[in-house]
């Protein structure tokens, strides 16, 4: 074989190779995705069911809450938690992060789009809504699972 056919052999080898990667790469990227919206998903449930125990299965344990009603930001998953039952303990809620764009960057996942909520105390009482806008970033741990590492949001006031 001459050396230019020779090179051209490599060239092509080389080249299905890494698409054959990117590829493969895609595939992973979209089992990543679902298994991100997987824990918005469950966050839902939790949150509406008013289970804090099950929430705390999807938080990073080093997770930072950002929530916008003007109180400093919530550091590590035992704190989350805890703020969660509070509220659950005198709250019933409907809520529901709404599907929104993906991102996958290595161990780092991000989530956005649409929330709503609605709230009724306890032991009744007018229904309250909420809504706005969330960012989620997840991490993915050690097993290869993805638990939610930073939250923001906003709330807009309904007119």
């Amino acid at each position: 074989m001459k050396k230019s056919n020779m090179h051209a052999v490599m060239i092509c080898t080389v080249l299905v190779m890494i698409l054959a990667v990117l590829g493969a790469g895609n595939g992973l990227a979209k089992d990543d995705e679902t298994s991100v919206d997987k824990v918005r998903l469950a966050f839902n449930a939790a949150y509406s069911a008013g289970d804090a125990k099950a929430m705390a299965g999807l938080i990073d344990r080093d997770a930072v809450w950002m929530p916008p009603t003007g109180e400093q930001a919530i550091i590590g998953a035992q704190k989350i938690v805890a703020r969660y039952a509070a509220f659950f303990e005198k709250t019933r809620s409907a809520f529901e992060l709404q599907p929104g764009k993906i991102q996958i960057c290595g161990q780092w996942a991000f989530l956005n789009g649409p929330w709503q909520r609605k709230d009724s105390a306890r032991q009744g009482g007018p229904m309250m809504q909420h809504g706005g806008y969330y960012l989620m970033v997840l991490k993915k741990q050690s097993d290869g699972s993805w638990k939610i590492a930073r939250d923001i949001w906003n709330d807009v006031p309904k007119p």
